[in-house]
Formats: C-alpha cells, structure tokens, sequence
C-alpha cells in the first residue's frame, strides 16, 4: 500500500509486487536481554513524542524506517528478551506494515477469523473440533448427508461441503429451524455454484410436513375452500327451494309470488360462480409463480427418502427430540455425531441412547482445550493462558 495526499486527507493505492518482506528481514536486531525484570513501563522509554511519530508516518516511505527509528529511539529495547522484541516488532508490523496480502478462503482460515471475532456466534465450535465432526461422520465425496445447524452462522455447512468437494455426487440437507439459514460462513468460502447448488437449505418444519404429508404446507389451499363455499351456499340453497316449492297448509302464497323468489334464487345462485370461478383463475395464476423454499423442500424429502449416510446435529437447543426425529433417515450401520456446547444434554442423550439396542458404538467425548503461549526458540519456556474456553 502506498501513501498519497497530506495527513488530513490520505489515500491508499494498491501496487503488485512479487514479494513481502517482514520487517524482522528488514531490521537486524543485534542485542538482547536476558530477562525483563528490570524494565519498568513507566513511559519514558521512548524518546519521540506523539507529534514527532505522526511526522515519520507522514515523510517515512516504509515502515521499516519507521520502525527502526522507535528502536533506536526506545531506551529499554536492547534489554529486553528476544522473545519480547519479536513481540514487539509483530505488533508494530501489524500497525505500520505496507503489503495487503490477498489470498483464496479457506476453511482454517474462515473458522480462525469467526472465532476471534465472536465464539458465541459460532458456539464455540473451533479448527480442531470441525475435523473431528468431519472425520468421526466420515465425510466422502459421493454420499449424501444431513445437518441440523441452529446457530454457527454456516460453519458446520461450509465445513461438511468443504469435504464433500467440487464436481461431485455427493449432496448436503442442511436443515434449521428458522425462515432463513445462515450462511455467512458458506458464502465466504467462496464455493463454485455447481458446488453451492449440492446444499439444500431448508426449514426442519416444511421439510417434514413435505416429507410426511407429500405437500408444501405453506401453500394456500384456495381450491378446496371455493369448493366447500359452493357446496355449503348450494345445500342452502336446495334448503330453499325446498321450502319454496313445499308451502305450509296455513299460509295462502299467490302463484305469481313464487317465480319471483326462484328467480331470486337462481341470481344468487350465479353471483357467487362468477366470483369464484375468478379466484380459481387467481389462485391457478399464483401457483405459476412459487418460490425456490417451496422446490428445496420438494428436493429434501426426496433426498430423505432415500436415507442418508451420516446424520450431524449441532443445536442450541435440547438434542434429545431432534435426534429421535431424524435419525430415522439414516442409513443402518451409518454413524451419527450430535455437538452441543456443555455437557449435560449430551449425558442425557447418551444415558437414554445406551438402552436402545438398535444404536452401538456410543462415544461422549470432550474437546476442552487450553492455549499455552510458548516463547522463543533459545530459552523454550512455556505458560498457559488464563483465558480458556471449553
């Protein structure tokens, strides 16, 4: 990236260049400390002032040159452990650094960056636990799979596409609970269409009805309604005319009374065809014009009629009934793999699953993980980091 205009009202343009270089290459770092012990941030280690710093971002060409004017600048750099310059060169890197590095997505890297930016959004699911979803459901490329996802902003779905591949057979019944599924994870992967079509995402709801019922339960069923309308007004009016033409013996009725009522008569009779044979008309127009849930649907109940090969639930809610209701798709022998973010509703799940004598090979695991932070190569010293997550 290179710098134009003053300091109020600066641009960036972009230039190719065949490599980056680190400003660790750059700045040859000669001496270093033992330890930090006696070092104390009291704020006067630094020489230049904020003013003069502003000054090097605006007339320096790179940042190296700005970097290595703080160093010379800094009066404890010298003594601090190589450890902790490498430290502070990556952070000055990462505030002055020149290069904007493009590079294709990738499934490490999409589950890298949602997971620093919100675990919660993500239920915590990290790197290591979307290969074990892979691997223990045993992912290949012409199979045909089903997820539940109730909350992982797509990564689940992005994860198990990943491993199904491009220009394949294999297809994916990606099911939640909402009007829309998440997909941000699926779209930053950037998939080819051929690959994104082999998703089908749809409503747990619909797509059971459609599968149960063999219609789309969204539809409106204005035909059978008009019917029934024209069947009730009908018998009303043989009611009617029965009545018309069976006088009672007390009441005198002139003959000239009783055309009138049956013309009457036939004139309702007429007016609520014509009205009906218009909403016929309106409702056969809008049956032309459905929407794609309605084929994706039609698309996952075929799909599931055909059972599938490994069945993964990842949920916010209790998986208990969920997976009574689905595992019913899948294939015997096939396995099976529910995520949840704590413990207890899968010990419930596995205690009421080890009396069945229909499922084997129960396994409850945990991926707890704590991150250590390892310092340099020459003194090989590691400590683990408060901040952990299950």
């Amino acid at each position: 990236m290179i710098a134009t205009g003053n300091k109020r009202s600066r641009s960036y343009r972009l230039e190719l260049c065949d490599e980056a270089v680190g400003l660790k290459d750059e700045i040859d770092v000669k001496t270093s400390g033992l330890d930090n012990r006696n070092i104390l941030d009291d704020g006067k280690s630094q020489k230049l002032t904020a003013a003069d710093i502003e000054e090097l971002k605006t007339d320096a060409t790179s940042a190296s040159d700005i970097v290595e004017s703080l160093i010379c600048n800094s009066n404890t750099f010298s003594s601090k452990t190589e450890y902790a310059q490498d430290k502070y060169l990556r952070k000055k890197e990462k505030k002055y650094f020149d290069y904007l590095q493009i590079i294709q997505p990738n499934l490490r890297m999409v589950a890298d960056i949602m997971y620093r930016l919100d675990p919660a959004k993500i239920q915590g699911v990290r790197i290591d636990t979307l290969s074990q979803i892979v691997t223990m459901a045993n992912i290949y490329s012409e199979g045909k799979y089903l997820l539940y996802d109730s909350g992982s902003n797509g990564l689940l779905a992005a994860a198990l596409l990943s491993a199904i591949g491009g220009k394949t057979n294999g297809k994916l019944v990606h099911m939640h609970p909402g009007n829309m599924s998440q997909k941000q994870a699926l779209l930053a992967m950037n998939f080819p269409e051929e690959q994104l079509q082999r998703c089908v995402s749809v409503n747990i709801y619909s797509a059971l009805r459609q599968f149960y019922q063999g219609c789309d339960t969204h539809e409106k069923k204005t035909l059978p309604q008009n019917e029934s309308n024209l069947k009730r007004k009908a018998d009303e009016v043989k009611d009617s005319d029965h009545q018309i033409k069976i006088p009672k013996v007390d009441e005198t009725l002139d003959t000239e009374e009783i055309p009138l009522k049956e013309q009457e008569s036939k004139a309702e009779i007429s007016s609520p065809d014509t009205s009906n044979m218009e909403n016929v008309k309106d409702s056969s127009i809008s049956e032309g014009k459905k929407p794609k849930w309605h084929f994706d649907n039609i698309a996952a109940a075929e799909l599931l009629t055909q059972k599938m090969d490994a069945l993964v639930i990842v949920c916010k809610e209790d998986p208990q009934n969920i997976f009574k209701e689905l595992v019913q798709f899948v294939k015997p022998g096939r396995p099976f793999l529910v995520y949840y973010s704590v413990a207890e509703p899968l010990q419930h799940l596995y205690l009421s699953l080890k009396s069945d004598n229909k499922i084997a090979a129960l396994k409850l695991t945990c991926n707890w993980l704590r991150n250590y932070q390892v310092r340099g190569e020459t003194q090989g010293m590691a400590h683990r980091i408060p901040q952990c997550r299950a």
